[in-house]
């Protein structure tokens, strides 16, 4: 659940910014966005995120 709801919320965010943009554009965002949170998790959780960075 703590993924979940940020990633819900970014969607919806990049449809309602993209309303305009071809749905091309709209899928590069979303795989972008889904790879940079997939990468961000993936440092996380193998214990390369700085010390100073993490949550109690």
């Amino acid at each position: 659940m703590e993924i979940v709801i940020p990633l819900i919320i970014g969607l919806s965010l990049i449809w309602l910014i993209g309303r305009g943009v071809p749905w091309n554009a709209k899928l590069m965002t979303i795989l972008v966005t889904l790879a940079i949170i997939v990468l961000i998790v993936l440092i996380e959780r193998g214990g390369y995120w700085p010390e100073s960075w993490r949550r109690s």
